[in-house]
């Protein structure tokens, strides 16, 4: 119970900083701690650079920065939509093979003939 309030208190105090840092306000209180941000770990940046033979990639500008935030959430969007419209197909298609892999075993297959042979027997 402890770990899961600590969690939950970690997580609350990112979010709270966050937005008391603006991201979540309008866009040009965004782009403002985007910049201030980046001008923050810019040294430690340099520094991790200077330790690490590989090059690391630099931060987008902010014009870039934003196009590239709205095609990335343009996109999820669209995913997410198409997902949620083929999800019926998918239950289906995911539904009947299972039932087809459960009726391979001997005793469920007998299990439902049983059932189903009592149902027609009523009628």
């Amino acid at each position: 119970m402890f770990k899961f309030a600590v969690k939950v208190g970690l997580a609350t105090t990112a979010v709270y900083y966050i937005n008391e840092q603006g991201v979540w306000r309008n866009s040009n209180e965004s782009v403002r701690t985007y910049e201030k941000f980046k001008d923050t770990i810019k040294p430690y940046i340099q520094d991790v650079k200077s330790q690490i033979p590989i090059e690391l990639p630099t931060l987008p500008e902010t014009d870039k920065w934003s196009s590239l935030v709205k095609q990335s959430w343009n996109s999820g969007v669209l995913t997410t939509f198409k997902f949620i419209s083929e999800l019926p197909r998918i239950l289906n298609n995911w539904s009947a093979k299972g039932i087809d892999a459960a009726l391979q075993n001997p005793n469920i297959k007998n299990v439902v003939e049983s059932f189903t042979l009592k149902k027609v027997e009523k009628k």
